[in-house]
């Protein structure tokens, strides 16, 4: 084998060379931020994100990215770091590939996105824009372009469930005790496709998605009798769901108009359970379920000549198809238990306040942009549910903005189990101040 010597400044020249057209970027936010209740003053104690940092490092074709932040809170006084994304994307000619812990954005819509489940939420951050409320996954993402058409795959190798405040007394929309997970989830795998393609003026797209439910629901039940005289006492079994979703979306143009929608079906049933013929309770109770239900977002956004940005969103679900069956689990006999009211475990969060709502947000920036203002207010169609939000925002100088904000809920005093009911406890105002670097 014959050797080739290189002169060392030639050497250490091919060696640099790469890292040389190399790019490094950061950007930034500083959020110290605190909420007081407008009841009674008292302070609201939730995490919330004290430094947001997002790093990239490009190299030809090939990016580094990692996004976290450092979540803190005041009760405790203590912050906790989140990887929240960390992945490698590399962009060839045809397309792109990503690999690593990360943040898919399907849809069309504004934050409200039926299609989109392939990341769990973080219910502590329910009320952030964008992908400020998701969680990332260990996920492998191939995007092809041809024409007019992209084809997007993903495939989650594990399993993440939403994230839920249990046990905070300061969110009342959750159970007061985290519960046990008996089920979890056996098959991880989850998959999706989506193709876009743009038809005139419009964009289309169509996805696909199988996964399993972010949220738990009841798998099994053991009664147990305490006394003779008293009913049983029913003990509930956890796990979840496995769900396929079919989505579609659009945007569109009218004149001065942008329309965006999207809707989703959900088909979702309880899986096989895996249980130990010679371990099974003799008071074991399966509940088989299988649902299919729907989710929709239409959304229509003007801006005037002032620029004020105005959009209107109708939110809805239905259940379309239900069946139930209660059986016992040695015998597998049915047995005429109650169903219950169904719960969906995917889809958009704000489909948990009502079956039926519109959002309505407008935001305009004023004095050169030193001045933000924003506004947006959701009504429940189906019962009476109400919530507002305002705030101000004011950058005195570049990268500073102070903020006071208002979040303000109203149901009704009739229905102590209606959520926005459930919510008023929860409203608040809230004063922050950004810096951006």
């Amino acid at each position: 084998m014959k050797k080739i010597n290189l002169p060392l400044p030639l050497l250490l020249k091919m060696l640099l060379l790469p890292t040389l057209n190399a790019q490094f970027s950061y950007t930034g936010e500083i959020n110290p931020l605190v909420m007081t209740r407008t009841s009674d003053q008292s302070q609201i104690n939730l995490p919330f994100r004290l430094l947001s940092l997002d790093v990239g490092y490009t190299m030809g074709a090939v990016d580094i990215k990692t996004v976290s932040s450092v979540e803190h809170r005041y009760d405790k006084s203590e912050s906790v770091y989140d990887l929240r994304e960390v992945y490698l994307a590399y962009y060839p000619d045809w397309g792109e590939v990503r690999i690593g812990k990360q943040i898919h954005a399907w849809g069309a819509a504004d934050g409200n996105n039926p299609t989109d489940n392939l990341n769990p939420y973080d219910y502590y951050h329910l009320f952030q824009p964008g992908t400020g409320r998701k969680i990332g996954t260990l996920s492998m993402a191939a995007k092809l372009y041809f024409g007019n058409y992209q084809i997007e795959g993903v495939f989650i190798p594990k399993y993440e469930a939403n994230r839920m405040p249990f046990g905070e007394k300061d969110f009342p929309l959750v159970m007061p005790v985290e519960p046990k997970i008996n089920y979890p989830v056996d098959d991880e795998y989850e998959f999706g496709i989506r193709i876009q393609t743009t038809i005139s003026d419009s964009d289309f797209g169509l996805s696909i998605f199988s996964g399993n439910d972010r949220t738990p629901s009841v798998l099994t039940i053991t009664p147990q009798i305490v006394q003779l005289d008293s009913p049983p006492i029913i003990i509930p079994q956890l796990g979840y769901r496995t769900t396929t979703v079919w989505g579609l979306d659009f945007v569109t143009f009218a004149g001065d108009f942008t329309i965006r929608g999207e809707g989703a079906i959900f088909k979702t049933k309880t899986p096989l359970l895996k249980l130990n013929l010679f371990e099974i309770p003799t008071n074991l109770f399966e509940f088989h379920q299988e649902v299919v239900y729907g989710q929709y977002v239409l959304q229509l956004e003007y801006t005037t000549e002032a620029d004020i940005l105005i959009s209107a969103q109708l939110i809805g679900s239905n259940v379309m198809k239900e069946n139930y069956e209660w059986y016992h689990s040695l015998s597998r006999e049915l047995v005429d238990f109650p169903d219950g009211e169904f719960k969906a475990g995917m889809g958009t969060p704000f489909a948990m306040f009502a079956d039926k709502a519109i959002l309505i947000n407008s935001s305009s920036v004023l004095m050169d942009d030193r001045l933000e203002i924003k506004g947006s207010a959701m009504v429940n169609l189906d019962e009476t549910g109400y919530m507002i939000s305002t705030s101000v925002g004011y950058s005195p100088w570049i990268n500073w903005k102070f903020e006071l904000g208002l979040l303000h809920f109203i149901g009704d005093k009739k229905d102590e189990e209606n959520a926005f009911t459930l919510l008023e406890d929860f409203s608040h105002l809230r004063v922050g101040m950004f810096y951006n670097f």
